[in-house]
């Protein structure tokens, strides 16, 4: 009994932190592919291919106009959002605009809220990453969608459940007024 209150509460707290997410419409004014780190020699790692091609593939499904790429160098000296644009650039043309400035999820958003202001958003990502990417954006956009690659590369999984608890951490402390 008491091991299954607890699943309730614990079920309804991820919830409560990590709504569904918004179905996706046709066609956005932006879409916002969220960086991650190249290798320390500058390659590309496969997350970002797979993040890359799926801004490629979107754009050819007239899913969005602009593209915003945003990620710093947070592992090593490459820029995410310009290795990840020359990579795009590479294979189509596509209208881009850069944000190198972000070093996390919540600054992706935060910075490209300058550009995107209220226009709709399309979000690009792994889908391990979609429920907290989608969780994030809803405290800066009313009007977003996400499409995703299949990811399930038990690292991925791992580093994205630390990663939703301490988002849950963070926003419970902002909710108490201690963060």
């Amino acid at each position: 009994m008491i091991a299954s209150l607890c699943i309730l509460i614990l079920a309804c707290i991820y919830i409560y932190f990590f709504p569904f997410i918004p179905k996706r419409k046709k066609h956005y004014t932006y879409a916002l592919l969220l960086g991650c780190p190249a290798h320390d020699d500058g390659t590309m790692s496969s997350s970002q291919i797979k993040r890359c091609n799926l801004a490629i593939k979107a754009y050819q499904q007239n899913l969005y106009d602009t593209l915003i790429i945003s990620g710093s160098n947070v592992k090593n000296e490459f820029i995410e959002a310009k290795v990840m644009h020359a990579y795009i650039q590479n294979k189509m043309d596509i209208p881009t605009i850069l944000e190198t400035n972000a070093r996390n999820t919540f600054e992706n958003f935060k910075f490209s809220k300058d550009i995107i202001q209220k226009q709709d958003v399309l979000i690009l990502t792994s889908q391990t990453h979609a429920k907290r990417a989608c969780a994030i954006a809803r405290q800066f956009f009313s009007d977003y969608g996400c499409m995703w690659f299949k990811d399930l590369k038990p690292k991925h999984i791992t580093r994205e459940i630390v990663s939703r608890i301490l988002y849950i951490k963070i926003e419970f402390l902002k909710k108490i007024g201690r963060y």
